[in-house]
Protein backbone atom coordinates (compact mmCIF):
# COMPACT_ATOMS: atom_id res chain seq x y z
CA UNK A 1 0.00 0.00 0.00
CA UNK A 2 1.22 3.59 -0.48
CA UNK A 3 0.34 6.79 1.36
CA UNK A 4 0.08 10.40 -0.11
CA UNK A 5 -0.14 13.01 2.09
CA UNK A 6 -2.54 15.84 -0.24
CA UNK A 7 -0.92 19.59 0.20
CA UNK A 8 -2.06 21.38 1.37
CA UNK A 9 -3.87 19.37 4.18
CA UNK A 10 -3.09 21.29 7.25
CA UNK A 11 -3.43 24.80 8.85
CA UNK A 12 -4.01 27.68 6.28
CA UNK A 13 -1.77 30.60 7.28
CA UNK A 14 -5.25 32.79 8.60
CA UNK A 15 -5.59 29.87 11.01
CA UNK A 16 -1.98 30.18 12.24
CA UNK A 17 -2.51 33.42 12.60
CA UNK A 18 -5.24 33.48 14.76
CA UNK A 19 -3.84 30.82 17.22
CA UNK A 20 -0.62 32.93 17.07
CA UNK A 21 -2.55 35.87 18.32
CA UNK A 22 -4.32 33.74 21.04
CA UNK A 23 -1.02 32.31 22.42
CA UNK A 24 0.11 36.25 22.31
CA UNK A 25 -2.88 36.96 24.44
CA UNK A 26 -2.82 34.03 27.09
CA UNK A 27 0.67 34.89 27.35
CA UNK A 28 0.24 38.69 28.25
CA UNK A 29 -2.75 38.37 30.53
CA UNK A 30 -2.66 34.70 31.93
CA UNK A 31 -6.49 34.61 33.09
CA UNK A 32 -10.30 35.89 32.82
CA UNK A 33 -9.82 35.38 28.96
CA UNK A 34 -12.34 34.05 26.73
CA UNK A 35 -13.06 33.34 23.60
CA UNK A 36 -17.07 33.30 21.70
CA UNK A 37 -17.13 29.82 19.34
CA UNK A 38 -14.04 28.01 18.85
CA UNK A 39 -10.73 29.96 17.55
CA UNK A 40 -10.71 27.18 14.45
CA UNK A 41 -12.78 24.22 14.23
CA UNK A 42 -10.36 21.59 15.41
CA UNK A 43 -11.13 20.23 19.03
CA UNK A 44 -7.56 20.15 19.07
CA UNK A 45 -6.85 23.51 18.52
CA UNK A 46 -9.56 24.52 21.41
CA UNK A 47 -8.31 21.78 23.67
CA UNK A 48 -5.00 23.34 23.83
CA UNK A 49 -6.27 26.64 24.88
CA UNK A 50 -8.64 25.30 27.03
CA UNK A 51 -5.13 23.77 28.95
CA UNK A 52 -3.97 27.21 28.82
CA UNK A 53 -7.36 28.59 30.96
CA UNK A 54 -8.81 30.04 27.78
CA UNK A 55 -13.03 29.89 28.52
CA UNK A 56 -14.85 29.51 25.32
CA UNK A 57 -18.21 30.74 25.38
CA UNK A 58 -21.47 30.76 23.30
CA UNK A 59 -23.23 33.85 24.45
CA UNK A 60 -20.28 36.41 25.79
CA UNK A 61 -23.48 38.37 27.51
CA UNK A 62 -23.34 35.95 30.19
CA UNK A 63 -19.99 36.86 31.59
CA UNK A 64 -20.28 37.99 34.78
CA UNK A 65 -17.36 40.29 35.36
CA UNK A 66 -16.57 42.42 31.69
CA UNK A 67 -14.83 44.74 33.12
CA UNK A 68 -11.79 42.63 34.06
CA UNK A 69 -12.33 40.30 30.74
CA UNK A 70 -10.37 39.57 27.83
CA UNK A 71 -12.89 38.38 24.87
CA UNK A 72 -11.69 37.41 21.98
CA UNK A 73 -13.74 36.56 18.86
CA UNK A 74 -13.13 33.86 16.44
CA UNK A 75 -11.18 33.09 13.09
CA UNK A 76 -14.63 33.21 11.40
CA UNK A 77 -15.46 36.69 12.52
CA UNK A 78 -18.00 38.74 13.73
CA UNK A 79 -19.50 41.95 12.42
CA UNK A 80 -18.32 45.06 13.36
CA UNK A 81 -21.34 46.60 14.95
CA UNK A 82 -21.19 43.40 17.84
CA UNK A 83 -17.20 44.68 18.51
CA UNK A 84 -18.20 48.37 18.71
CA UNK A 85 -21.13 47.32 21.67
CA UNK A 86 -18.45 44.56 23.53
CA UNK A 87 -15.49 47.49 23.68
CA UNK A 88 -17.52 49.64 25.29
CA UNK A 89 -18.01 46.58 28.40
CA UNK A 90 -14.75 44.51 28.16
CA UNK A 91 -11.71 44.82 29.71
CA UNK A 92 -10.00 44.22 25.95
CA UNK A 93 -11.24 42.63 22.67
CA UNK A 94 -9.33 40.82 20.53
CA UNK A 95 -10.72 40.18 17.10
CA UNK A 96 -9.03 37.22 15.53
CA UNK A 97 -10.81 37.32 11.97
CA UNK A 98 -9.35 35.90 9.05
CA UNK A 99 -8.78 38.98 6.11
CA UNK A 100 -10.81 36.74 4.05
CA UNK A 101 -14.06 36.48 5.81
CA UNK A 102 -13.64 40.29 6.48
CA UNK A 103 -13.43 40.71 2.36
CA UNK A 104 -17.10 39.85 2.31
CA UNK A 105 -18.55 42.15 5.25
CA UNK A 106 -16.22 44.91 3.03
CA UNK A 107 -18.38 44.02 0.11
CA UNK A 108 -21.56 44.17 1.41
CA UNK A 109 -21.13 47.08 2.67
CA UNK A 110 -19.91 48.45 -0.81
CA UNK A 111 -22.68 46.96 -2.54
CA UNK A 112 -25.23 48.45 -0.04
CA UNK A 113 -23.87 51.58 -0.77
CA UNK A 114 -24.07 51.17 -4.37
CA UNK A 115 -27.91 50.36 -3.53
CA UNK A 116 -27.43 46.79 -4.79
CA UNK A 117 -29.47 43.78 -4.05
CA UNK A 118 -27.98 41.17 -2.31
CA UNK A 119 -27.89 37.27 -2.74
CA UNK A 120 -25.84 35.48 -0.30
CA UNK A 121 -25.22 31.51 -1.10
CA UNK A 122 -24.44 30.05 2.64
CA UNK A 123 -24.43 26.91 4.70
CA UNK A 124 -27.50 27.54 7.31
CA UNK A 125 -26.26 27.50 10.65
CA UNK A 126 -22.67 28.45 9.98
CA UNK A 127 -21.04 30.85 12.29
CA UNK A 128 -19.65 33.15 9.49
CA UNK A 129 -22.55 33.41 7.07
CA UNK A 130 -24.45 34.01 10.11
CA UNK A 131 -22.53 36.91 11.37
CA UNK A 132 -22.71 37.82 7.77
CA UNK A 133 -26.51 38.01 7.51
CA UNK A 134 -27.09 39.89 10.64
CA UNK A 135 -24.43 42.40 9.21
CA UNK A 136 -26.00 43.40 6.43
CA UNK A 137 -29.26 43.65 8.70
CA UNK A 138 -27.79 45.27 10.99
CA UNK A 139 -27.09 47.88 7.76
CA UNK A 140 -31.31 48.35 7.40
CA UNK A 141 -30.90 46.05 3.94
CA UNK A 142 -32.31 43.21 2.54
CA UNK A 143 -30.89 40.02 1.84
CA UNK A 144 -31.57 36.99 0.26
CA UNK A 145 -29.65 33.63 1.20
CA UNK A 146 -29.64 30.58 -0.26
CA UNK A 147 -27.70 27.29 -0.99
CA UNK A 148 -29.91 25.65 -4.15
CA UNK A 149 -30.27 26.15 -7.56
CA UNK A 150 -34.55 26.23 -6.64
CA UNK A 151 -33.93 28.32 -4.08
CA UNK A 152 -32.97 31.59 -5.65
CA UNK A 153 -35.49 34.63 -5.09
CA UNK A 154 -38.07 35.40 -7.71
CA UNK A 155 -37.92 38.82 -8.21
CA UNK A 156 -38.06 41.33 -11.04
CA UNK A 157 -35.49 40.74 -13.60
CA UNK A 158 -34.19 44.03 -13.89
CA UNK A 159 -33.34 44.19 -10.26
CA UNK A 160 -29.81 45.14 -10.32
CA UNK A 161 -28.27 42.56 -7.79
CA UNK A 162 -25.21 41.95 -6.23
CA UNK A 163 -23.97 38.26 -5.26
CA UNK A 164 -21.83 37.11 -2.08
CA UNK A 165 -20.98 33.76 -0.72
CA UNK A 166 -19.58 32.00 2.04
CA UNK A 167 -15.47 31.21 1.88
CA UNK A 168 -15.79 27.51 2.18
CA UNK A 169 -18.10 26.59 0.13
CA UNK A 170 -17.26 24.06 -3.10
CA UNK A 171 -15.41 26.56 -5.40
CA UNK A 172 -17.04 25.19 -8.36
CA UNK A 173 -20.28 24.63 -7.22
CA UNK A 174 -20.56 28.52 -5.98
CA UNK A 175 -19.22 29.57 -9.85
CA UNK A 176 -21.63 27.81 -11.38
CA UNK A 177 -24.45 28.95 -9.01
CA UNK A 178 -23.28 32.65 -9.70
CA UNK A 179 -23.09 32.03 -13.68
CA UNK A 180 -26.98 30.42 -12.98
CA UNK A 181 -27.72 34.12 -11.12
CA UNK A 182 -26.70 35.88 -13.83
CA UNK A 183 -28.64 34.37 -16.42
CA UNK A 184 -31.63 34.93 -14.87
CA UNK A 185 -30.54 38.49 -13.88
CA UNK A 186 -28.47 39.87 -16.40
CA UNK A 187 -27.47 42.98 -14.07
CA UNK A 188 -25.63 41.14 -11.77
CA UNK A 189 -22.38 41.38 -10.14
CA UNK A 190 -20.01 39.92 -8.29
CA UNK A 191 -16.04 39.88 -7.17
CA UNK A 192 -14.45 37.78 -9.01
CA UNK A 193 -15.52 34.49 -9.90
CA UNK A 194 -16.53 33.87 -6.19
CA UNK A 195 -15.85 34.70 -2.29
CA UNK A 196 -14.31 31.23 -1.84
CA UNK A 197 -11.08 31.28 0.09
CA UNK A 198 -7.70 30.72 -1.37
CA UNK A 199 -7.02 27.53 1.38
CA UNK A 200 -10.07 26.16 0.69
CA UNK A 201 -9.74 26.64 -3.23
CA UNK A 202 -6.33 25.28 -3.27
CA UNK A 203 -7.16 22.17 -0.97
CA UNK A 204 -10.37 21.41 -3.20
CA UNK A 205 -7.98 21.98 -6.24
CA UNK A 206 -5.08 19.51 -4.72
CA UNK A 207 -7.90 16.58 -3.84
CA UNK A 208 -9.14 16.55 -7.36
CA UNK A 209 -5.69 16.03 -9.20
CA UNK A 210 -5.29 12.97 -7.29
CA UNK A 211 -8.86 11.40 -8.01
CA UNK A 212 -7.62 8.85 -10.68
CA UNK A 213 -4.54 7.57 -8.39
CA UNK A 214 -6.26 6.97 -5.35
CA UNK A 215 -8.93 3.83 -4.07
CA UNK A 216 -9.67 5.54 -0.58
CA UNK A 217 -9.23 8.59 1.22
CA UNK A 218 -8.57 9.42 4.84
CA UNK A 219 -10.03 12.79 5.87
CA UNK A 220 -9.48 14.13 9.15
CA UNK A 221 -12.18 16.24 10.24
CA UNK A 222 -14.66 18.03 12.29
CA UNK A 223 -18.23 18.32 12.52
CA UNK A 224 -18.38 21.88 12.44
CA UNK A 225 -15.70 22.97 9.51
CA UNK A 226 -17.40 23.44 6.61
CA UNK A 227 -14.12 23.51 4.27
CA UNK A 228 -13.66 19.70 5.54
CA UNK A 229 -16.99 18.94 4.19
CA UNK A 230 -16.76 20.39 1.08
CA UNK A 231 -13.40 18.11 0.21
CA UNK A 232 -15.55 15.09 1.71
CA UNK A 233 -18.37 15.48 -1.29
CA UNK A 234 -15.81 15.63 -3.25
CA UNK A 235 -14.21 12.42 -2.85
CA UNK A 236 -18.35 11.08 -2.44
CA UNK A 237 -19.25 12.26 -5.86
CA UNK A 238 -16.42 10.41 -7.08
CA UNK A 239 -17.58 7.35 -5.40
CA UNK A 240 -14.88 6.73 -3.52
CA UNK A 241 -14.52 5.12 -0.05
CA UNK A 242 -13.77 7.65 2.57
CA UNK A 243 -12.75 6.81 6.13
CA UNK A 244 -13.51 10.10 8.54
CA UNK A 245 -11.05 10.28 11.62
CA UNK A 246 -10.92 13.08 14.26
CA UNK A 247 -8.02 11.87 15.72
CA UNK A 248 -5.04 10.15 14.38
CA UNK A 249 -5.00 7.67 17.31
CA UNK A 250 -8.68 6.19 15.38
CA UNK A 251 -6.25 4.76 12.72
CA UNK A 252 -5.79 1.47 14.59
CA UNK A 253 -9.56 0.50 14.16
CA UNK A 254 -9.60 0.69 10.25
CA UNK A 255 -9.33 -1.90 7.33
CA UNK A 256 -7.27 -1.28 4.80
CA UNK A 257 -6.18 -4.45 3.44
CA UNK A 258 -7.89 -4.17 0.23
CA UNK A 259 -6.39 -0.59 -0.70
CA UNK A 260 -3.72 -0.26 -3.16
CA UNK A 261 -3.30 3.88 -2.60
CA UNK A 262 -4.17 5.72 -0.23
CA UNK A 263 -4.68 9.83 0.31
CA UNK A 264 -4.56 11.40 3.16
CA UNK A 265 -6.56 15.12 3.54
CA UNK A 266 -7.84 17.81 6.16
CA UNK A 267 -9.12 20.86 6.30
CA UNK A 268 -7.71 24.21 6.83
CA UNK A 269 -7.97 24.31 10.42
CA UNK A 270 -6.02 20.72 11.24
CA UNK A 271 -2.39 21.05 12.82
CA UNK A 272 0.21 19.76 9.93
CA UNK A 273 1.76 17.10 12.96
CA UNK A 274 -1.83 15.31 13.10
CA UNK A 275 -1.76 14.81 9.53
CA UNK A 276 1.73 13.58 9.65
CA UNK A 277 0.90 11.30 12.93
CA UNK A 278 -1.66 9.67 10.93
CA UNK A 279 0.39 9.03 8.17
CA UNK A 280 3.00 7.69 10.24
CA UNK A 281 1.04 5.57 12.19
CA UNK A 282 -0.44 3.67 9.04
CA UNK A 283 3.53 3.23 7.70
CA UNK A 284 4.07 2.02 11.02
CA UNK A 285 1.37 -0.53 11.48
CA UNK A 286 1.60 -1.86 7.83
CA UNK A 287 5.51 -1.98 7.65
CA UNK A 288 5.54 0.27 4.41
CA UNK A 289 8.82 2.43 5.41
CA UNK A 290 10.48 1.91 1.95
CA UNK A 291 7.08 1.99 0.08
CA UNK A 292 5.40 5.41 1.26
CA UNK A 293 5.62 7.90 -1.16
CA UNK A 294 4.61 11.47 -0.62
Amino acid sequence: MNIKVVSPSWFCMWVERAIKMLDEVVDKHKNNIYCVHEIVHNPNVVNYFKSKWVVFVDNFENIEDKKNAILCFSAHWVNKFTLQKVAKTFKKVVNLECPLVTKVYNEAKMFVEKWKTIFYIWKKGHQEAEQVIEFIKDLWWKVYVFLKEEEIPQIPKDTEIAVINQTTLNYNYVVSMIKKIKKIYPNTESIWNSDICKATFDRQSALKNVLNSIDALIVIWWKNSSNTKELVKIWENANKKVFFIQHFSEIKNLDFSWIKNIAITAGASTPTDEVYKCANLIKSQHNLENKTWF
